[in-house]
């Protein structure tokens, strides 16, 4: 009975991280998409395609430790900047009759004295 509960509670738990959003590492993978990153591709693409891209780019470069440099040769200009100094990079789910589903912006923590990549998280669009 108590691993049943135990059981239970980390669904719980699970499901909460995910509706949360923001920078658990679980959101950052559920639902997004599978398609293979291609940087031409990802130039030209509007943000549902750059959100079905984004776990595979994640998953192929592990931009932590990439040099800001780097990030920017891989996917271009940001959109915007998260607290006016870490690249942005709008991206959304696929929702219903292939309009944008939830938008969110995909940070990439930098550490201005390296100028790396330290941390990848998403943030809600307001």
């Amino acid at each position: 009975m108590r691993s049943l509960i135990r059981l239970i509670a980390l669904v719980c738990l699970s499901l909460c991280l995910q509706a949360c959003g923001g920078s658990t590492s679980v959101a950052l993978y559920v639902e997004w998409g599978s398609c293979d990153f291609d940087r031409d591709r990802w130039g030209r693409a509007d943000r549902i395609a750059r959100g079905c891209m984004m776990p595979s780019f994640l998953d192929r470069y592990q931009p932590v430790g990439m040099s800001a440099v780097e990030l920017k040769l891989w996917l271009g200009e940001p959109t915007t900047y998260a607290d006016l100094e870490h690249p942005a990079y709008l991206v959304a789910q696929l929702g219903a009759n292939g309009r944008p589903g939830r938008e969110q912006f995909l940070v990439f923590r930098l550490d201005w004295l390296t100028g790396r990549v330290v941390g990848v998280e998403l943030l809600p669009v307001y």
